[in-house]
């Protein structure tokens, strides 16, 4: 049977992908980089959504890699549906991440849905990878992004020009924080991004939820990113 908590899905998680980060940091201590690089290789996806799974005990099902029509992880007591993607070199596409995106988008509120749907995105760590070696993210205007193209990743990705090229590429910055980042989209939704972990860890994560306008409204100016819309300056 469910229980009801005073507990925010996003608190969960968090935890959940903490266990993750400091299991990847005790096995790759005082290992060399090509160690590390090939212990993050020989991670399946299927392994760090079995870790999240057995954070939460026998309340939560393992339904990742099409082996079900659910959703990656489905928790009975509290309710919720998790996709998760990890993104190493050669493994995820941007469309892939994408439509997971999307379904995080795609819901109101009623029934207190935000409560119940997350996203999470493990990625391996920026002193091993460029942002491009793991995802190729579309660009829509040419050689150039739009706000909207990388929206996800506005808390920790900017735009550069590479000084010898005239395509515009992603790379990792370092986040201004790392908790309660909240994501302004165009035609008004609105998204709460966590980071569980340093970006420099073996194995980091993304948490994304979804945010009502008050509680958005609660978060400092500085935590806020407005994302524009191909209509904006």
């Amino acid at each position: 049977m469910s229980y009801t908590t005073l507990n925010r899905l996003w608190e969960y998680l968090l935890g959940a992908c903490l266990r993750v980060n400091h299991d990847y940091c005790v096995r790759c201590q005082r290992r060399s980089e090509k160690d590390r690089r090939a212990i993050l290789k020989s991670t399946k996806e299927i392994d760090l959504c079995a870790m999240l799974a057995a954070y939460f005990g026998s309340t939560c099902h393992l339904a990742a890699q099409s082996r079900s029509p659910e959703k990656d992880l489905v928790n009975d007591a509290p309710k919720f549906r998790v996709e998760v993607k990890y993104i190493h070199p050669e493994r995820t596409s941007w469309l892939e991440v994408k439509a997971d995106w999307d379904w995080l988008l795609a819901t109101s509120n009623n029934g207190d849905e935000f409560r119940k749907r997350a996203l999470v995105l493990f990625w391996p760590s920026i002193s091993l990878y460029r942002f491009t070696n793991c995802l190729s993210v579309q660009r829509s205007k040419g050689v150039n992004y739009s706000d909207m193209d990388y929206a996800p990743f506005a808390p920790y990705v900017e735009i550069e020009q590479p000084p010898h090229g005239v395509n515009q590429r992603l790379k990792f910055k370092k986040p201004d924080q790392q908790l309660g980042i909240g994501l302004q989209l165009p035609g008004g939704k609105r998204v709460r991004v966590d980071i569980a972990g340093r970006t420099t860890h073996p194995i980091w994560t993304a948490i994304y939820t979804r945010l009502t306008p008050n509680e958005f409204s609660d978060f400092p100016k500085c935590a806020k990113i407005k994302i524009k819309g191909e209509g904006n300056a």
